[in-house]
């Protein structure tokens, strides 16, 4: 960083101390916004020595800057990293968002919508059904050790994007979307049953005040769609442990293509002299 004089601190050469802190400030901010240990109900102090674990285990196999950088480009590396970090956290908590989003849709379809509980995670006013599909995703994630395969990505970045640039493919910005595309149909594949009972049960409560129309279908139809909707749920259940695996493993492959995209293009072979 100072470019001149020399630098010793634990007996780390200037470009070593800037690739350890470059690690770290990406594995931190991946830690920042990944599921499950980007929980409130971990402490901060918690997540700040796993971040070190993290990168005095990764920083082992992560080869040294070729020289120290100066400030200027060493600052440019540090908001590269946290470019990085941002987006990789992006892209692994979408799914996340997809099951609480279909969660906040059947609270409206059964009318829990206007009663919210505290997410101990985000810290922010929920639906109930929306933390319910929430915990019980978090619960998956665990199963399936799919939080293994995280921190495997987030080590294996350093590989597939080495320090300290990276470079935004055109791609990147569409990727992102198609991935935020298939998120939502995530809320199709888990809210899409229910929702559709739940119309058909609105439907024939609205023929039954054309039929009978001294019946009060107010007092009726909400303690029946609640009734309808809250069995439809447990009797569907089982598609969040049948659709979220397969979602998990996808993950992976998904952030390995973010990855991918932010890639330094190698430069142009040198031109021969005459």
């Amino acid at each position: 960083m100072s470019g001149a004089g020399t630098f010793d601190l634990f007996g780390l050469s200037e470009a070593r101390f800037e690739t350890l802190l470059l690690v770290f400030i990406r594995i931190t901010i991946m830690l920042a916004l990944v599921p499950f240990f980007s929980g409130g109900q971990i402490p901060i102090q918690v997540r700040l020595g796993l971040a070190f674990l993290l990168t005095f285990v990764v920083a082992q196999t992560v080869p040294t800057l070729a020289a120290a950088l100066t400030l200027g480009p060493f600052l440019v590396a540090i908001l590269t990293q946290a470019f990085i970090g941002l987006v990789f956290g992006f892209v692994s908590f979408l799914v996340f968002t997809g099951v609480q989003f279909a969660g906040a849709i059947l609270d409206i379809q059964v009318g829990f919508g206007a009663v919210s509980v505290l997410n101990p995670t985000t810290s922010q006013q929920v639906t109930i059904l929306g933390e319910f599909e929430l915990a019980l995703a978090t619960l998956i994630y665990l199963m399936t050790d799919s939080h293994h395969a995280l921190l495997e990505g987030v080590a294996g970045s350093f590989s597939v994007l080495p320090l300290p640039w990276a470079s935004i493919d055109p791609q990147l910005a569409s990727t992102t979307v198609t991935f935020f595309t298939q998120a939502l149909f995530i809320v199709l594949r888990i809210a899409g049953p229910v929702a559709i009972v739940l119309f058909i049960t609105s439907v024939a409560l609205g023929l039954m005040s054309r039929v009978a129309p001294q019946m009060n279908v107010f007092s009726v139809g909400l303690p029946l769609q609640m009734l309808v909707g809250l069995s439809m749920i447990v009797v569907t259940m089982p598609l969040l442990g049948a659709v979220l695996p397969e979602v998990f493993a996808e993950t992976p492959r998904q952030l390995d293509t973010i990855l991918r995209h932010m890639q330094v293009s190698p430069g142009p072979p040198p031109v021969p002299s005459p």
